[in-house]
């Protein structure tokens, strides 16, 4: 019986003496850690000069060379890793090191994004020219007396010049024939109806005129005039915008 525990002292002496002489890196991971770095642009080209910080359970830092660094010797543990260098964005990576096969630390950087251009200094601000002096005068027309004058007659329509100002031109229209589609591309028109009767084309959309009856056209929208029974169709067209004639 004594014999026997005996033996199983010497037996358990044994198994443990092996683990009692592992390195105590050994059963916590296995160690020394090696952190190969590389450091690339976005197009995969490597970036030198870049000023890697190592923290955590050791602390180093160096300077890649042609893109690649390695850090040796570092005990088992948990790093944070920093990456600088003028004209990319820094960025910050942790990870775990453990085990003693080399850990591949592969890390782009992406370059600062370029600065907007300054605002331009005062001085530097060009004001538009402003447009040419208008020569307006003050018109006062007796509009009867000014139609007799100018009457169309049996002609198919006739534009008489009222004025015109930085506004825009003023016309008198008398129209016997349709006045074909067109667009004003750079004035409003504003239509105010004298005299007769016709209508207003806007594509589909048909407005009937009379004498009283006012019409804003926007620029650019293409419209025709033509009379009805009660011929001419007279009225008072300011393009709103255009220039005056030379």
């Amino acid at each position: 019986m004594r014999t026997r525990s005996i033996t199983s002292i010497l037996l358990l002496a044994a198994l443990i003496s092996p683990l009692s002489a592992q390195p105590q890196g050994a059963a916590s991971g296995g160690g020394p850690v090696t952190l190969a770095v590389t450091v690339s642009d976005p197009s995969g080209a490597p970036v030198p000069d870049v000023k890697v910080i190592v923290s955590g359970a050791a602390a180093r830092s160096s300077t890649t060379e042609a893109g690649r660094i390695v850090f040796e010797d570092l005990p088992v543990g948990l790093y944070r890793m920093r990456f600088e260098r003028d004209g990319f964005v820094t960025l910050e990576r942790e990870l775990t090191g453990r085990g003693a096969k080399p850990i591949d630390v592969k890390v782009t950087l992406t370059p600062v994004p370029p600065s907007p251009p300054p605002p331009p200094s005062p001085a530097a601000l060009v004001e538009a020219p402003p447009p040419p002096p208008v020569d307006a005068k003050l018109i006062v027309l007796d509009m009867p007396a000014f139609i007799e004058k100018n009457y169309v007659g049996r002609a198919t329509g006739r534009i008489t010049a009222l004025g015109c100002a930085a506004g825009g031109p003023g016309t008198l229209m008398q129209i016997n024939d349709p006045v074909a589609e067109h667009a004003h591309d750079e004035a409003d028109e504003f239509i105010y109806v004298i005299a007769g009767q016709g209508t207003a084309e806007f594509g589909e959309r048909k407005e009937p005129l009379g004498p009283a009856v006012f019409l804003m056209i926007p620029r650019g929208m293409a419209h025709t005039l033509a009379s009805g029974p009660k011929k001419p169709l007279v009225l008072v067209s300011i393009r709103a915008g255009e220039p005056c004639a030379g």
